[in-house]
């Protein structure tokens, strides 16, 4: 397949030259004689333009491919809706738009939506633990509890800081087990007033009336993962995660871990190679309407998917809603152009009124 990028900003400049440049990137991975230029290709098998706001319906044909983001005003509609007389297809940035634009009147099938990608490159970032407190020799710290709960938990999503003495055995273990440990042995008050508000949850794990270190850790907004006793009862919704079985433990850690991988999967299908094979697929099926329907029931929700499969909407309701968006969308821009000009005429009175003063002198 032959694709022609054309991107209408500087591929180095800002965001949408990102775009063009990262999906070339993947396409050529990909194995597709693909390129970028400011033009279009009339021997490409698709012409995909980064933005539609670039596009000339007079110049273009059925191999054209529009990227539409932030439709949000009549006069951008519009000019969507005679761009897509002409080409195949456009390429939204999100579900909610793309249902948008049906509501507004432009073709179901003349519409798709593919998410937008990230890197790859950033890593997960894990819950700061904390604990401030000794271990003592009756083991009134439950400290055992921690060496316990380490081994149900992964060293990529939790970190821990520690305050106290005590603490070096269960430390050095849980190192050997990959965990990340930051620990004072000894109490040092400006060290531990940095670090309470460092923390993402404050653990106690004692059952001997309370800590203070919950007491300074409610005070810094940080969450709580505390024993249900003492003092810590008296402070008003100040327990965020109550235990008191290393059973219950686990489980607070479990769901924290779980909430952390549900955000992490929630764009694990939103890599730049995953958004050129979006594209790909769809190109293929606008090329070959008769692509195997493995191929059209792949992995994704976004992509080819969305175009062959339209939810059913209340038209009439969300055409309201819609119409009255665009309306507040047109009267925020002419809003803010009248400020703009209004501030612009201000500052020429008083460079004017400056002037004459300083021509009377």
């Amino acid at each position: 397949m032959r694709v022609r990028i054309i991107s209408y900003e500087d591929v180095n400049a800002w965001i949408l030259g990102k775009f063009a440049r990262k999906l070339n990137e993947e396409l050529v991975k990909l194995g597709v004689d693909s390129d970028i230029s400011g033009s279009a290709d009339p021997a490409a098998d698709i012409n995909h333009h980064i933005i539609y706001l670039g596009y000339s319906p007079t110049t273009g044909n059925q191999s054209d491919s529009l990227m539409v983001t932030h439709i949000d005003d009549f006069r951008k509609l519009n000019l969507l809706k005679k761009q897509l007389q002409v080409a195949r297809v456009g390429i939204c940035m999100s579900k909610p738009l793309m249902n948008d634009l049906i509501t507004g009147g432009i073709l179901a099938e003349k519409l798709c939506y593919i998410n937008p990608a990230h890197d790859g490159v950033i890593t997960v970032k894990p819950y700061i633990i904390g604990i401030t407190s000794q271990v003592k020799p009756d083991g009134c710290k439950r400290e055992h509890l921690l060496a316990q709960l380490s081994e149900h938990i992964s060293p990529q999503l939790f970190r821990f800081k520690i305050m106290g003495s005590g603490w070096e055995s269960i430390i050095s273990a849980m190192q050997k087990k990959g965990f990340e440990v930051t620990y004072f042995s000894d109490f040092n008050y400006e060290e531990y007033v940095n670090l309470i508000p460092s923390l993402d949850y404050y653990l106690y794990m004692g059952q001997d009336e309370g800590s203070m270190g919950t007491i300074d850790a409610l005070a810094a907004g940080v969450k709580t993962i505390v024993t249900p006793q003492g003092f810590h009862l008296d402070a008003e919704r100040g327990i965020t995660h109550p235990f008191n079985s290393l059973e219950d433990l686990i489980a607070v850690f479990k769901s924290l871990a779980a909430e952390r991988s549900m955000l992490v999967h929630s764009v694990s299908s939103w890599t730049w190679s995953d958004y050129a094979i979006k594209h790909l697929e769809v190109w293929k099926y606008l090329i070959n309407p008769n692509t195997e329907s493995a191929e059209i029931n792949g992995k994704y929700n976004d992509g080819l998917f969305s175009l062959l499969n339209k939810d059913q909407l209340n038209r009439e309701k969300k055409l309201l809603n819609y119409r009255v968006a665009l309306y507040k969308g047109a009267w925020k821009r002419t809003w803010y152009k009248i400020r703009v000009g209004f501030s612009d005429f201000e500052s020429f009175k008083k460079k004017s009124k400056s002037f004459i003063r300083n021509l009377t002198k």
